[in-house]
């Protein structure tokens, strides 16, 4: 996949140039193309990117009819992390890009949330791949067990690096549950570690992993409407945007009238 730098460019600020300066990453964990399509028919102004999680674009015999439809609605397709970890594995890093390649994906996300890869390397892939791609870095561990846990300084610096080696966004880690990563297994927020990342990488460039309704609140009245939200479920789209617009009682107080 070649692109020029320009192209790029465009690619990268179309991201940028959304309906509130915000971005919504939706999670698609199998959902039947019927009503797959039936949430993009309706609710595509509401969706910047999708993610195709746990390498369901192996297995999933309508993933191209799906990437097909986000084409059509102007929707960035991608792969998550785990897909990437499961290459590296298995594979290689070359046999990642000629596969995601393939399938005419214009964004990818790397993580390394559950196998290691030391910090020289994993800033060497982010840096080969931002020429051709719009590339996302998620940091924070799968497990959550507190022994495999990251530090506070360790995600500052994870942060950094990612965003040193030419991430676009970086992601902070909370899974499909939002209740791991930057979030607890009780659904508490780490403000103060999340905070020190936002002194050093700026809030629109961070994408925060938030599929329950508490965090998506709480990263609104903290960093304001226009926070990137990821993982959400199509399902909740509206929920989402009435939390941004002030529209629910959660944060009527926080947000100023835009409608």
């Amino acid at each position: 996949m070649q692109r020029s730098d320009s192209e790029l460019a465009v690619f990268q600020n179309d991201q940028r140039s959304t309906r509130d300066h915000s971005l919504n990453h939706v999670l698609d964990v199998g959902t039947p193309y019927k009503i797959f399509e039936a949430y993009i028919s309706s609710y595509s102004q509401f969706i910047d990117f999708i993610k195709f999680g746990w390498g369901s674009a192996l297995i999933d015999p309508e993933f191209k009819l799906k990437k097909q439809l986000c084409d059509e609605f102007d929707i960035v397709p991608m792969l998550g992390g785990t897909f990437f970890e499961y290459m590296i594995h298995h594979h290689s890093f070359n046999h990642f890009i000629d596969t995601v390649s393939s399938f005419g994906l214009k964004c990818v996300e790397l993580s390394r949330g559950t196998i290691d890869i030391e910090d020289a390397l994993y800033a060497s892939y982010i840096k080969s791949l931002v020429t051709d791609f719009f590339v996302m870095s998620e940091v924070g561990r799968k497990s959550a067990h507190p022994s495999l846990a990251l530090t506070s300084s360790q995600w500052l610096s994870h942060c950094e690096l990612s965003a040193n080696a030419g991430a676009s966004l970086v992601i902070l880690e909370s899974r499909e549950s939002g209740r791991s990563g930057y979030v607890s297994t009780s659904g508490d927020v780490n403000a103060v570690m999340i905070d020190s990342i936002t002194k050093v990488v700026p809030v629109d460039s961070l994408l925060f992993e938030a599929p329950i309704k508490s965090v998506q609140t709480f990263l609104i009245k903290r960093y304001g409407a226009s926070v990137n939200l990821g993982n959400l479920a199509l399902s909740d789209l509206m929920s989402v945007q009435s939390l941004r617009f002030g529209l629910r009682s959660d944060t009527l107080l926080d947000v100023q009238e835009s409608l």
